[in-house]
């Protein structure tokens, strides 16, 4: 599942006004609560931008379903970066790669014990 998300300068400024931080610093807060700031205010949903706080939790366990909350901080961060507002030089598909080589190193290690 891939969530429609799209951030413009409104919606940065009512996520930085929200958590009273740099929106470089907001994005380093996984919590669920963090995330569906990110969605509730992001999702594009037909015409529709933005949504409420309870189906923006609906999402993320709709999301859960198929892909982990690493994932989701992961598609949050490459929009972030697609739109400007993280700089483009982040380069988001290595961080996911880096994620893969680390989860079968952990595996591979559980494997040895």
């Amino acid at each position: 599942m891939k969530l429609n998300l799209k951030y413009n300068a409104s919606i940065i400024d009512e996520i930085e006004k929200t958590k009273g931080l740099t929106i470089e610093n907001c994005i380093a807060d996984n919590t669920i609560n963090n995330l569906a700031l990110f969605i509730s205010k992001g999702l594009v949903e037909g015409e529709k931008q933005g949504t409420s706080r309870n189906l923006a939790l609906s999402k993320i366990d709709e999301y859960l379903k198929e892909n982990d909350k690493d994932d989701l901080l992961l598609d949050i961060t490459e929009q972030l970066v697609n739109d400007g507002f993280l700089s483009r030089a982040l380069d988001v598909q290595a961080m996911r790669e880096l994620k893969a080589k680390k989860a079968k190193e952990v595996v591979a290690q559980m494997k040895k014990m």
